[in-house]
């Protein structure tokens, strides 16, 4: 029944997709709905979920933190601890709840730090690191202290490009290669910081998170046998 619905969701994202190309609709507003729809349909998958009041708790829990632990440090540019909770909150928990805590991440600390247009690729940009070391579980299956940091240190540079693409599509014209990799190298440096704060807190606080949070999550698994 969930993959109906999934499916469902993502064929009438690519006939919606046909349709505004039909209208001949604006690329910044082709990609800023396309954008939506993305969140829309992990919010989704999250509803779908049988996911136990225990559970719930933790991704709120985590979700708070990435929102509120980001204020502070608001004013040492691209150095946050968000990225690194998202990445943890996505490798213990889950893909779609990564996604989750994500997104409600970044929705929670522009109450402080300034709702905008920007908000909507913020959330979009956590999301998807919350479901990137969601997947990487899935793949490596155990915590890998090197491969983890080294990935969180990528994300900085990737968010980075997520968040530009809203600017190249908002304000860049025409857009074109040269324009796009100018715009991409001018937030080399806040990108590089990024990295360089993602990578730190995972070396200082990695390995504790990853083991309390799988600790407490296997402790209140229950596991139905027909």
């Amino acid at each position: 029944m969930k993959q109906k619905y999934a499916v469902f969701f993502l064929i009438a994202f690519i006939f919606f997709i046909f349709v505004l190309t039909y209208f001949n609709v604006g690329l910044n507003y082709s990609v800023t709905i396309s954008a939506l729809f993305i969140i829309i349909f992990f919010v989704i998958l999250f509803e779908l979920k049988n996911i136990d009041s225990k559970k719930m708790a933790v991704i709120s829990t985590m979700a708070t933190m990435g929102g509120i632990f980001r204020v502070p440090l608001a004013c040492i540019p691209g150095v946050q601890p968000t990225t690194f909770l998202v990445a943890v909150s996505g490798f213990v928990l889950g893909p779609i709840e990564g996604f989750v805590v994500g997104a409600t991440s970044a929705f929670i600390s522009n109450f402080f730090l300034g709702h905008g247009p920007w908000t909507l690729w913020q959330m979009l940009g956590w999301g998807l690191c919350g479901v990137f070391f969601g997947l990487l579980k899935k793949i490596i299956r155990e915590y890998n202290f090197a491969l983890f940091t080294i990935f969180c240190g990528v994300w900085g540079y990737v968010y980075g490009i997520i968040l530009n693409m809203w600017f190249i599509i908002e304000f860049i014209r025409p857009i074109t290669v040269y324009s796009f990799f100018i715009s991409i190298s001018g937030s080399f440096i806040f990108d590089t910081m990024h990295a360089v704060g993602n990578v730190i807190f995972s070396l200082l606080f990695s390995k504790k998170f990853v083991f309390i949070l799988d600790r407490f999550i296997k402790r209140f698994e229950v596991e139905y046998i027909e």
